[in-house]
């Protein structure tokens, strides 16, 4: 049974990313409490802190080739490849967040039970982000699909930072006059993961359709480009010297940045004005997604790669401009942020699109569909990233002498400029390195990968007619 993919739907183009949406919530509740939650909340030690969450996020590092991988490989279930792993882990992510952000016994065990519960709900969402993220491939018949449904995605995890400034950060404190500051965290990570779960959900209706199932998922799975293993998986990463390039590039980068968000935490308990803390990030959000909608445009106007280095180009620049005024003017900083964020947007959301086409390219080059592995393969510098997050912020806040039991007003210079450190001049230096990595390694041309698909194409409608 041969099954024919339908254009791209309005519902499908505009409710794509919607999971990616309620994703937000929870990854800004990691990214940004987490490591205060640990420090200043649970009041754990430093070094055991290090311990557990670098451990969580090396372990969940190493698993995910293996994640993207196993959908790569596995034969379809009930819902379809994809929308299969986005439906049923979703109850699985809510129980192992929530316990993410608890303190149980004494710090030893609650060090044990935070940071495996954390490396768990790293690895079950990561099976739901990476089949969401594979969806651009499945719904997207063109390299200008592929552009408006990372342009739509983008747009969507940005959207949410402009409800999460207001609607989660002062109710922090709010909360606090009803229950403990402890359940307060565990209380938020209970309600984004759930929210979390109940978009997915959407995303599997609103993709219904674009994905085989049943009899249809048999047949396709039965042909040559469907029947995947590791050397096929293995070529289609050491065979893709475009996927090297971007791949290379984002784990230096992420490497460099990977304490960026936290240190905005700490920058606003011990430097900032904190009332400004929601409103950097309402404002910041309203122009990345504005930014993010028109990325797609721009993308196609002058190319993805051309747009990834526009952004991440002036996201250099601004970083070093907040870099100088980060001590001397919370305003200054977040005007200069705002224009950041607006050419951020462009690069991020361009950025997936880019992997799109290192997908086309494996296809062509192996005969294989391994698009769930290439796609997911860009979590690896983000898993990267937290890992060093869970080295960096310790190591960082114990050599600029942070003490949790020092109030915000007596902290010195020598631990606030720790955190401009941390902030800005490591992920600049990042950044950095990633633009000159893109720009001189990455040659994959659009006109390549349209070219690139017609020959695919052939190919399996030729395999198609031998076998009918």
């Amino acid at each position: 049974m041969d099954f024919v993919k339908p254009p791209l739907s309005g519902k499908a183009k505009n409710l794509y990313g919607i999971s990616d949406f309620a994703f937000s919530f929870m990854a800004n509740i990691e990214n940004y409490y987490l490591m205060f939650f640990l420090t200043n909340v649970a009041k754990l030690p430093l070094a055991g802190i290090a311990t557990a969450t670098s451990l969580a996020y090396a372990g969940d590092t190493i698993g995910q080739p293996i994640y993207a991988a196993t959908i790569s490989a596995k034969k379809p279930m009930r819902w379809g490849k994809n929308r299969s792993y986005i439906l049923l882990f979703g109850p699985l992510v809510v129980l192992t967040f929530v316990l993410t952000f608890s303190k149980i016994g004494s710090d030893a065990f609650a060090l044990f039970i935070s940071g495996t519960m954390l490396w768990a709900t790293n690895m079950t969402r990561t099976f739901t982000w990476t089949s969401n993220l594979n969806l651009v491939t499945v719904l997207a018949s063109s390299s200008e699909d592929r552009s408006i449904l990372a342009s739509r995605r983008a747009t969507w995890s940005m959207a949410a930072g402009m409800i999460y400034s207001y609607a989660v950060i002062p109710n922090i404190v709010r909360l606090q006059s009803v229950m403990s500051e402890q359940t307060v965290y565990t209380f938020l990570a209970f309600i984004t993961s759930v929210f979390y779960m109940l978009m997915c959900w959407v995303t599997v209706w609103a993709s219904s359709g674009y994905e085989p199932v049943g009899e249809a998922a048999k047949a396709q799975a039965q042909s040559a480009a469907q029947q995947v293993g590791l050397v096929d998986i293995l070529k289609s990463a050491f065979q893709n010297p475009y996927l090297l390039c971007i791949l290379g590039g984002a784990l230096l980068s992420s490497f460099f940045g990977a304490g960026a968000m936290s240190a905005t935490t700490y920058y606003y308990n011990y430097i900032g004005k904190p009332h400004l803390f929601p409103l950097q990030l309402l404002l910041g959000s309203v122009v990345g997604t504005i930014s993010a909608f028109f990325a797609g445009t721009v993308g196609q106007k002058i190319g993805s790669k051309n747009a990834v280095l526009l952004g991440q180009g002036a996201g250099i620049i601004g970083g070093v401009a907040c870099a100088l005024v980060a001590l001397k003017s919370n305003e200054a900083l977040i005007a200069i942020g705002l224009v950041r964020s607006a050419f951020m947007g462009i690069s991020g959301a361009n950025m997936i699109a880019l992997y799109g086409d290192c997908v086309v390219y494996a296809r062509w080059k192996t005969g294989k569909d391994t698009s769930a592995f290439v796609m997911g393969s860009q979590t690896i510098p983000i898993k990267v990233g937290l890992m060093m997050r869970g080295i960096l912020v310790p190591l960082i806040l114990g050599m600029s002498g942070f003490d949790p039991n020092v109030p915000p007003a007596d902290a010195t210079m020598q631990m606030k400029q720790g955190i401009v450190f941390m902030g800005y001049w490591l992920p600049i230096a990042g950044a950095t390195i990633y633009f000159l990595i893109l720009f001189f390694g990455f040659k994959l041309t659009r006109e390549k990968v349209a070219e690139y698909q017609r020959e695919i194409d052939e190919r399996e409608a030729a395999e198609r007619a031998a076998t009918a």
